[in-house]
């Protein structure tokens, strides 16, 4: 019996994209930067740009789709007629709300950029676990075990190391820069719990939400650019200004493929290889940062660090074992239990699948919403 696991080398070149798309993210938007200030391009358009590809990609990939094809009729005909039959204004309402987000966490993130080193948002973003497991349990109504709580209050005080000067008495940065990376995390959480709405009461397949999704970011960021002046840099800026600059296209290109990596680690790998994934990101952001921009390495640092690290596994395995054992095999019913047996088996082989689905989702719901697209497991 062929194995559902995927092969090791899958999971490593997954895994491995993975690393080097978000590693080129985190330093792109550092030195994508002005020297006065603010970029040399307008972020608006950038993710603009970047939402139109993955919308164009994620049309492409709805016509590709064989599930929908008909003989004697165009995949594009019947492609559309599919997407019409599966949405409707309150869905597309419903994933509006997620772009809307989405779009205001992008722009948010390369302010925060403006005021922090990369390795230190990646690093935020691997120990905030907290922050969006509290707001899950507040909105989503999503339950933790003790184990899992354990391991992310070590993340917390993990960060805490990280960030604590002593020579200062104080954190590294303002505080104007750790509350946009917990408001960052806030609407990450909140966007974790519409995702989570939008898989669990519609059914809709995967490219046809993408596609809204994207379409949404392409609006919601057009009107950025039309009706807010630029956020992130004090100069006038067209919308294609600042693109003869190869470091302005890496941004709209590294943005427009993290999605795909994301996948890709989600359809060949699993939650423990994102996990390791983002550890690796995390700690060589940290290096070049350190190298590159003004980091100061210390001791206390490095101990922080391995702490999120270490506590970020510890979740993950915390997840796992909130799982049940599978069952020992039992012998074969006599013929007398058999009607009485399918009976009782059937709800609680749908009993335990939900339990086991629910428990290994934890960590992808709480890490994996960073991804900025939808997620059908």
């Amino acid at each position: 019996m062929q194995s559902n696991v995927p092969p090791m080398q899958a999971k490593l070149l997954a895994g491995a994209g993975m690393v080097c798309i978000s590693t080129l993210v985190g330093i792109l938007y550092k030195v994508s930067q002005a020297a006065s200030g603010g970029f040399k391009y307008s972020t608006t358009s950038a993710i603009c740009i970047a939402e139109f590809v993955k919308l164009s990609m994620s049309c492409a990939f709805h016509v590709m789709d064989s599930s929908h094809s008909r003989d004697g009729l165009l995949r594009v005909h019947t492609a559309w007629s599919s997407a019409s039959a599966q949405l409707s204004m309150q869905t597309v309402m419903q994933i509006s709300i997620l772009s809307f987000l989405y779009a205001v966490n992008n722009q948010l993130s390369f302010f925060v950029y403006t005021l922090v080193d990369p390795g230190t948002v990646f690093l935020f973003k691997a120990g905030s676990t907290m922050i969006v497991a509290s707001v899950q349990c507040s909105f989503a109504g999503k339950t933790f075990s003790p184990a899992q709580w354990k391991a992310m209050m070590l993340q917390a005080c993990g960060m805490i190391i990280v960030q604590y000067d002593p020579c200062k008495g104080g954190g590294v940065y303002t505080a104007l820069a750790y509350s946009c990376l917990c408001l960052g995390t806030v609407i990450t959480a909140i966007s974790a719990a519409r995702n989570e709405y939008l898989i669990k009461n519609y059914t809709i397949s995967l490219n046809v939400q993408n596609a809204v999704l994207y379409a949404g970011g392409v609006f919601f960021n057009l009107l950025a650019f039309t009706c807010i002046p630029n956020p992130n840099s004090s100069a006038e800026i067209g919308f294609f200004d600042g693109y003869d600059n190869i470091l302005a296209i890496g941004v709209v290109c590294s943005n427009a493929f993290i999605g795909l990596a994301i996948t890709a680690v989600y359809k060949y790998g699993d939650a423990v290889v994102k996990c390791i994934a983002s550890d690796i990101t995390a700690v060589l952001l940290i290096i070049v940062s350190v190298i590159f921009f003004s980091l100061k390495s210390s001791l206390t640092l490095w101990c922080g660090v391995f702490v999120v690290v270490f506590a970020v596994h510890l979740y993950v395995d915390a997840s796992q074992t909130a799982a049940p054992p599978p069952k020992a095999k039992e012998p074969p019913p006599t013929m007398k239990g058999v009607e009485l047996s399918n009976t009782i088996g059937k709800a609680d082989t749908a009993a335990e699948h939900r339990k086991s689905s629910d428990a290994e989702d934890d960590f992808d719901e709480v890490q994996a919403a960073e991804s900025g697209r939808l997620i059908r497991k």
